[in-house]
């Protein structure tokens, strides 16, 4: 039996890549050996999200810093013509973390986590930084394994008042409600961007709805049956590619 050629590993990598051979710091090296596992000579492709994507082989790996030999230049996969901004109100860390891998994978454009009502999450500053990074290496990560250029625009916590007081992004603006009469497959014409607002853990509020509402949200249903926050945000996502995107 043949066995089957396994994939050429991505790695993102937040610099130039104009040159002819790029260094890496320890945490990059590790990432390099003990994960990707690969070694001297091996090939992979190294991207930065601004253009760049080339292949590579490694020149030399150690535990503290490694270097690779930057060769020909590749075609970035384009970004889906459909721009998708997912605004979640915060739920549960891993149930967020699930949403970012995801929703980068679907190729949604933008992240923006907002406090709702019934946010169990609630973080201070300095842990909303730390989060904050955190889902960018989540979404890093994904575009390496996906095939993805350009990770999405993640944002840092914020109101959902503030939110909605605030960025007016074109197209369609929908609000994930089950009790709505209205489908996604009802939305006409096919809009070019789309906003969708996810629930945390229990939904919106009355007066969350009232805003949201308000603010020019229409309110929409996947279905019958009540879904999890992270499975609601994923399905929205992957139900607006289908019918709008790519």
């Amino acid at each position: 039996m043949t066995a089957v050629k396994s994939r050429t590993p991505r790695l993102y990598l937040e610099r130039d890549l104009s040159g002819v051979a790029v260094s890496l710091d320890d945490r990059e090296a590790h990432y390099l050996g003990n994960v990707l596992r690969l070694r001297r000579g091996d090939r992979l492709v190294t991207f930065n999200g601004r253009g760049q994507e080339r292949h590579a082989s490694v020149r030399a790996l150690t535990r503290r810093n490694a270097e690779l030999a930057l060769e020909g230049e590749l075609g970035a996969l384009p970004e889906p013509a459909l721009a998708i901004t997912l605004v979640q109100a915060l739920p549960k860390a891993e149930a967020m973390d699930l949403i970012v891998q995801k929703c980068t994978e679907l190729g949604v454009r933008s992240i923006v986590p907002v406090y709702s009502d019934f946010s169990v999450v609630k973080l201070d500053a300095e842990r909303s930084a730390r989060r904050l990074q955190h889902w960018r290496r989540i979404a890093r990560s994904a575009c390496e394994q996906c095939g993805r250029h350009t990770p999405p625009e993640i944002t840092a916590p914020e109101a959902l008042a503030a939110f909605l007081g605030g960025r007016r992004e074109a197209g369609a603006r929908l609000v994930l409600e089950p009790r709505s009469e209205l489908r996604l497959t009802d939305v006409l014409p096919a809009p070019a961007a789309v906003t969708l607002l996810v629930g945390p853990e229990g939904g919106f509020s009355p007066g969350d709805l009232e805003r949201i509402t308000a603010a020019d949200f229409t309110p929409a249903t996947l279905g019958p049956r009540v879904l999890r926050a992270e499975t609601a945000a994923i399905a929205a996502c992957a139900a607006a590619q289908l019918l709008w995107g790519d």
